[in-house]
């Protein structure tokens, strides 16, 4: 799956020389919390919500509501954008872009292509993604195997136990446990009851350490 697949495509944006009073009223009217600031068709920076709050006076301030409204008109959003934002292309794996908001705490790319900005993928269009993909919102049950050590060619033999019991496979995860030789494998089937196929797999020697049911909700 590709950033094109979850991105907004033509975002709304602002100019470098923009208000921050325009900038928020933009990002309240709009009901968005980041912008991708432009110098003509270039790409030159990003404001989050939390920039222009951060930029505010505070309410302890002895500034009258004049000084303050004056205040935030003149002050542009080039003052306090981030001038280097980091950039996603369309062809970008979403995985990379988790990866990328996980680890540097980034909640919203520009996604640029030949160097004209195309689109934005916030963090939370990358989870919505991941969680359409695990299948959570879907009504099924989940089921964890550990125990299998580097034998994930079983992974056939519990494929076809789900097959038996005629089990659509809406997701399936192999994770390594730190510190040990052994995998975790995370499944989700798109079934109602998975007690039958909990007991199956008990009896073929694998080591279930967690079922549920649950639906979307």
């Amino acid at each position: 799956m590709r950033i094109r697949d979850i991105m907004t495509k033509d975002p709304i944006t602002v100019e470098s020389k923009t208000s921050l009073r325009d900038a928020h009223r933009i990002m309240r009217k709009q009901n968005i919390r980041k912008l991708p600031v432009l110098r003509g068709e270039k790409l030159v920076g990003i404001l989050t919500y939390d920039m222009v709050l951060e930029a505010s006076p505070s309410p302890a301030t002895s500034l009258s509501i004049q000084e303050l409204h004056y205040l935030l008109a003149e002050m542009q959003v080039e003052e306090i954008m981030d001038k280097n934002p980091v950039t996603l292309t369309p062809d970008t794996p979403f995985e990379k872009a988790l990866a990328l908001g996980q680890n540097d705490r980034i909640r919203g790319f520009p996604v640029v292509e030949k160097g004209k900005l195309v689109g934005i993928a916030t963090h939370g269009d990358i989870l919505l993604l991941l969680t359409k993909t695990l299948g959570l919102q879907e009504e099924g049950v989940g089921i964890t195997i550990e125990g299998l050590g580097g034998r994930l060619g079983e992974l056939k033999d519990i494929i076809s136990i789900f097959d038996r019991h005629q089990a659509a496979v809406m997701s399936i995860m192999t994770l390594p446990k730190e510190g040990k030789k052994d995998w975790l494998v995370a499944i989700r089937l798109n079934v109602k009851d998975g007690s039958a196929i909990v007991d199956d797999l008990r009896k073929a020697g694998l080591q279930v350490t967690y079922s549920d049911e649950s639906g979307a909700s």
